[in-house]
């Protein structure tokens, strides 16, 4: 059942670390940092309605 759920929760890991290095760029004010930490928002909100979509989808014991 762990396996199920290792996809979206590595996505949401590495898209954290996509976000921290966004909100890096923002602080040092260098070009990209809007773009960046946009796109990692969106990677994350899209890993979380999949592993919602798992869970819900996943049989019931």
């Amino acid at each position: 059942m762990f396996s199920n759920f290792r996809y979206p929760i590595i996505l949401f890991m590495l898209s954290l670390a996509g976000l921290m290095i966004g909100m890096a760029f923002k602080i040092l004010h260098w070009p990209g940092g809007q773009l960046i930490t946009g796109s990692m928002i969106m990677v994350q909100v899209l890993s979380i309605v999949w592993l919602i979509i798992i869970i819900v989808k996943s049989p019931k014991s």
